[in-house]
């Protein structure tokens, strides 16, 4: 039984110190701690505005926009309507350009199709922003400066009065109601090329 005394002695003692070296190691792992932190962040990149209006209207959302005759100045003359071309007059349609509130830079087309005006030599597009019309477009850039300030690039239509086209001015003057001329502007970010 001294025996079996012993043997209980000394599975409590071993309980004992193993009790007191899990709680030895708690109390010394505590007290060599290392300072630990942590954080999760997000990266935020603001995205560029991208705003074009073609007068008046936001091409970003629509595909059209209004160039009627309330965008026609026509030369003064006491001998033709106003809101009317003919022989001898000029007149000027406006394109409003519009990039307001975009944060880059713009380069914008102007395609001009006179392909409606290839029976009709008297009539033409003479100049597009105060020169000369060369082929069938004109390209401009809006630099990031001037982003927020509209601009309006005129487009000069003339039909040259010439005695040589006197049955034609006639024909043209009696059969045609309207002179269609599509228009299509183009915008686009400039990335300096």
């Amino acid at each position: 039984m001294k025996k079996e005394q012993n043997k209980n002695k000394k599975i409590i003692i071993l309980v004992v110190i193993l009790l007191l070296l899990a709680l030895t190691s708690g109390i010394v792992a505590t007290s060599y701690a290392r300072y630990v932190s942590r954080a999760t962040g997000t990266g935020d990149a603001k995205v560029a505005t991208w705003a074009v209006q073609v007068n008046e209207t936001n091409i970003v959302q629509n595909s059209t926009f209004a160039l009627d005759s309330s965008f026609v100045t026509w030369s003064d003359s006491e001998y033709i309507a106003d809101g009317y071309i003919a022989p001898s007059r000029t007149g000027t349609f406006k394109i409003k350009l519009d990039t307001t509130g975009s944060k880059v830079a713009v380069k914008y087309t102007i395609q001009i199709d006179t392909s409606s005006l290839d029976s009709y030599d008297q009539i033409q597009i003479t100049k597009v922003n105060n020169q000369p019309l060369s082929g069938d477009s004109y390209s401009g850039v809006i630099s990031l400066d001037d982003v927020d300030t509209p601009i309006e690039i005129p487009v000069e239509i003339s039909w040259t009065n010439s005695e040589s086209n006197n049955t034609s001015d006639t024909s043209i003057g009696s059969t045609v109601d309207t002179l269609s001329i599509p228009v299509t502007v183009t915008a686009e970010q400039y990335l300096g090329n």
